[in-house]
């Protein structure tokens, strides 16, 4: 199914969007990219599926098409339709649908925010036109040592934006009024390894300990995708776009988050206090230790905190199926025992105490990676040779 507005008729290359359906920083990734080209464009449109659909518009996209549902067979027929069309294919970190757009005829290019992560750096990534990797601890020394990539590879700054003062937290002023919320943002629980139900049950179990911690009168405001949202059945849960969480985060008491590096890279951009909270994945484990090790996490709580395995019963690092299969098991007995969720409770109630008195320590990443990556990775793509 395509949904779409009239393409434009400016000059400038014509891209085809995309997203890996894992968590919600590939598909924001990509959102922002897409404002930050359609002035440099002719036409930008969006090819991909599942929840990464969530934050895809027109505008600024010019069509949306949505392959919720097809097999690879139906979405490289599509491909190859739509590969006279667009000039290149652009993927937010989902290399398999690069090498099936390459397949069809497209030129490639590849947005990665986990290179510092990847035990092998993907094979999708040697014949890109482009790798736009995002920085983080070891990114450049990574690409550096990397034959191929030092062909192709361009470092880019965070896709944060630099915020106007105030949109950037600040303390709350004596006599300012009612208090302040908690934001607990949830977005990102969505993968292929688990069931949207299995997302829940961990998004339930977050959602209650956070509210058992807060004092009377202290609200809580919770953001997630739409259908971790369904299953919830929360009237308080809603789903919001990247501009409307930053401003949330921005006025909270503080956040408590999942640690993913979208999630990490906002809280840097808004200088929100935040918890960080259990793995949900095989990054977030390792992100938020990476915090912690360079001094720029204000607290954290993870399975081990509350009487789950060390290493969640498999050796890490480890392949996302075997350790979202241990992360479900210790979310099924947390919720299960009503002691293990009075000590979740507890410990994010110790963990959150005193915080929001100062700024959060996430901010001075700004300072050591930079932002504004998304516009630097925009112009970069504008201007690579494209003519066919």
């Amino acid at each position: 199914m395509a949904d779409s507005t009239s393409p434009g008729q400016g000059a400038g290359p014509r891209l085809l969007l995309n997203a890996q359906s894992f968590g919600f920083g590939p598909p924001a990734a990509t959102a922002a990219l897409a404002h930050e080209l359609a002035p440099w464009c002719a036409e930008v449109g969006y090819f991909g599926a599942g929840h990464t659909l969530d934050l895809q518009h027109c505008p600024p996209y010019h069509t949306v098409y949505a392959t919720t549902g097809l097999s690879d067979d139906e979405r490289l027929a599509w491909l190859r339709q739509l590969a006279p069309r667009y000039d290149l294919f652009v993927t937010a970190m989902d290399f398999a649908e690069a090498a099936l757009a390459r397949r069809a005829g497209f030129r490639v290019a590849v947005y990665d925010a986990l290179t510092w992560f990847w035990t092998e750096i993907p094979a999708a990534t040697g014949d890109a036109e482009l790798y736009i990797a995002q920085d983080f601890f070891g990114v450049r020394e990574r690409i550096s040592a990397h034959p191929t990539l030092r062909r192709n590879a361009l470092v880019v700054p965070p896709i944060i934006p630099g915020l106007p003062r105030r949109r950037v937290w600040r303390p709350a002023r004596a006599g300012e009024g009612p208090g302040r919320h908690v934001l607990l943002n949830l977005g990102g629980l969505q993968n292929p390894c688990w069931p949207d139900s299995e997302a829940a049950a961990y998004a339930r179990l977050m959602l209650d300990a956070v509210r058992a911690a807060q004092p009377a009168g202290r609200s809580v405001i919770v953001t997630t995708s739409r259908a971790v949202a369904a299953e919830l059945g929360d009237p308080a849960v809603r789903t919001d776009g990247r501009d409307t969480v930053l401003g949330l985060m921005a006025c909270a008491a503080y956040a408590c988050m999942t640690p993913g590096l979208g999630n990490i890279y906002d809280a840097a951009a808004t200088g929100v206090p935040t918890l960080w909270l259990p793995s949900a994945n095989e990054t977030h484990h390792l992100q938020a230790r990476l915090l912690a090790e360079h001094g720029y996490c204000d607290a954290r709580v993870d399975w081990p905190d509350v009487g789950g395995p060390t290493t969640y019963d498999v050796p890490l690092p480890a392949v996302p199926e075997a350790l979202t299969k241990a992360i479900v098991e210790v979310v099924r007995q947390l919720s299960a025992e009503a002691v293990l969720k009075d000590r979740l409770a507890e410990q994010v109630a110790r963990s959150t105490d005193g915080l929001g008195l100062l700024p959060g320590r996430a901010r001075a990443l700004t300072d050591r990676f930079g932002h504004g990556g998304m516009r630097e990775a925009a112009a970069a793509l504008a201007r690579l040779p494209l003519g066919r």
